[in-house]
């Protein structure tokens, strides 16, 4: 490289799944690809988190990120929990990089994606994020409208400024680790600019970006796996009704300072103080009924499964996908 030719910027690109072995390879190709469109002024690297999987997709992420030519790291971390994986990765994980992105394991990015995320960054100087917009699903038409009308962020692909990461780092925010609605919390940090109390909810601070998204496998309801899995989620879905109630409480009477350190033990206290309006009951929500009952058998997770395990370093040979 010439003294007058500057170093490509680098956008890091980290991806959290469990279980994901059937997607983790086109999930990988697809940001291999979507780095290509992104042109010779830019270097990717890759981190890939997988959390509680036990089909054998470690090891198949590390094949398919060598494959890919892509620079990065595959790490393993025994509990199931993408909140702790999103903590590892911004507080621990991340390189260096001018832009940070967020892709869920199941999701086949566009391949002009990260381009239209970064060029909504440039356009729009006082967001914080960018945030891509679902384009299959039986919700995602429902979905895209509603975050085209009130700002927010999808957790299957976002991108985060690296002055916001790095502010976010340095005070110390961490998601509770458990927490169902990750991305949603973390999507708070971005509208209220880190302060519950001062910062206001401005939606303008996340930026929606229409023409970036990604395509998921079609669920297919007499599937055992994907009935399995589909009722898994509502389940979870159910408990993050309850997450939110508890974290409106909590933040705005204490701020995001006040955020515990694990969502279980957050949720039994918020409904031990008003046990008879906060349950939820059955036939009302029965899910998020399911949830708390699933809640009062959970153990805290032991330390040694919070720990994330180094599969694969790649260094690929240009610094870049190839």
């Amino acid at each position: 490289m010439s003294a007058h030719q500057a170093a490509p910027a680098r956008w890091s690109v980290a991806v959290f799944g469990r279980n994901e072995a059937a997607r983790i390879g086109a999930c990988l190709r697809a940001i291999a690809r979507a780095g290509r469109e992104a042109g010779p002024d830019v270097a990717l690297h890759v981190t890939v988190l997988l959390n509680g999987t036990t089909d054998g997709s470690p090891a198949l992420a590390a094949t398919a990120l060598r494959a890919a030519g892509l620079e990065g790291a595959v790490y393993e971390v025994p509990h199931p929990d993408k909140s702790h994986a999103l903590n590892l990765f911004l507080h621990a994980l991340r390189p260096p990089a001018a832009l940070y992105v967020c892709i869920d394991a199941y999701a086949e990015i566009w391949p002009d994606s990260l381009n239209r995320l970064a060029a909504r960054l440039e356009r729009q100087p006082e967001a914080l994020a960018a945030a891509a917009v679902p384009s299959s699903g039986r919700s995602a038409a429902a979905l895209r409208q509603g975050m085209l009308r009130h700002s927010g962020l999808h957790g299957s692909l976002f991108a985060l400024r690296a002055a916001f990461v790095e502010r976010l780092a340095a005070a110390g925010l961490r998601l509770p680790v458990g927490l169902y609605r990750g991305d949603g919390l973390l999507g708070s940090f971005l509208l209220h600019d880190l302060d519950a109390a001062q910062g206001g909810w401005e939606g303008w601070r996340i930026a929606v970006e229409p023409a970036a998204s990604w395509t998921t496998p079609r669920w297919q309801p007499w599937r055992w796996q994907d009935l399995r899995r589909h009722l898994h989620r509502l389940v979870r879905q159910g408990r993050g009704r309850l997450e939110s109630a508890a974290l409106r409480s909590l933040i705005y009477a204490e701020g995001f300072a006040g955020l515990p350190a694990d969502a279980d033990a957050m949720l039994r206290d918020w409904i031990a103080a008003d046990p008879r309006a906060r349950r939820p009951r059955p036939w009302r929500d029965p899910f998020a009924w399911l949830a708390l009952a699933r809640l009062r058998h959970a153990a805290p997770p032991c330390p040694d499964s919070l720990r994330p395990r180094l599969v694969l370093r790649s260094e690929a040979a240009c610094g870049r996908s190839a």
